[in-house]
């Protein structure tokens, strides 16, 4: 795997369309490598009194809506690793990890998505601030890959805040290599998604009886 190749959204629209006359010619598309994040291997789900809590879908700027794989360099310009990209767009790989995350760590938390059309007992909403390699040692140094999601979780039965917290994890890619960077992504992705599905079981088992 060749060292990451970034390739802002300009340049990326110009290299995919090109005129001569009146014939609209189209280069062969270059190949692209998908990544997702590893997941962590789920619990089995025992008895019958769950919580359901929603994973609602994570709020993210523009620049980390889409599919791409978001680099800052230095001078803070935002682009992209030139010919690779999630699977999905970023709010939901960090939505799927985080929903992977509960199964696997909390016996007692069901995780749905708000198109389950379930009733939920807690809602948690994500706003996803960082999701990024940066270049922090310049351009040819492996990058240190930086996630922060801030969290609230909210009762549904009362509609209320319970908590709210910022979560961050940042994890250097051991070379400026393209699997090396996702692979650093997939680390600080796990440390952030474990740490909110422990911090939202916390706080639901701290919660006073309803009954």
């Amino acid at each position: 795997m060749s060292a990451a190749r970034f390739l802002k959204p300009a340049a990326l629209a110009l290299a995919l369309t090109g005129l001569t006359g009146c014939v609209s010619l189209l280069p062969e598309p270059e190949p692209v490598s998908v990544y997702r994040l590893s997941a962590p291997a789920p619990n089995e789900w025992t008895g019958s009194d769950w919580t359901v809590v929603l994973i609602e879908l994570p709020v993210a700027p523009r620049g980390l809506a889409g599919d791409t794989i978001a680099v800052l360099r230095p001078g803070q310009s935002l682009a992209y690793i030139h010919g690779a990209r999630w699977i999905s767009p970023a709010p939901e790989v960090v939505q799927d990890l985080m929903i992977d995350s509960f199964n696997a760590g909390q016996g007692q938390l069901v995780p749905a998505r708000p198109e389950d059309g379930v009733r939920a007992d807690y809602e948690l909403r994500l706003d996803l601030r960082e999701f990024e390699a940066v270049y922090d040692r310049g351009e040819d140094s492996a990058p240190l890959v930086k996630v922060r999601l801030a969290a609230r979780l909210v009762s549904e039965r009362g509609r209320r805040f319970v908590g709210a917290q910022v979560f961050t994890a940042e994890v250097r890619a051991s070379e400026n290599r393209t699997r090396s960077i996702v692979a650093a992504f997939d680390e600080a992705a796990m440390d952030v998604s474990g740490s909110i599905s422990d911090w939202s079981a916390g706080l639901v088992a701290s919660q006073p009886s309803e009954d």
